[in-house]
């Protein structure tokens, strides 16, 4: 079974079923919303475009959950 912590910045991991949705801003910041409402600033990898970390992110949620 993967990993079923997803890490969001150096300093925060979420359990990957709690995550309700991840997207971009307009602004290019990527966000996750928990299922208790919080929402959460994804870290963006140096040379990663917005897009590429929520899919990284969207990836590590379904090998969790899978």
């Amino acid at each position: 079974m993967a990993n079923q912590f997803v890490e969001i910045r150096d300093d925060v991991a979420v359990i990957a079923a709690e995550i309700t949705k991840v997207w971009v801003s307009n602004g290019g910041e990527v966000f996750v919303k928990l299922r208790d409402g919080a929402v959460h600033t994804v870290d963006v990898a140096y040379g990663e475009t917005p897009f590429q970390a929520s899919t990284r992110i969207k990836t590590q949620i379904e090998a969790a959950l899978a």
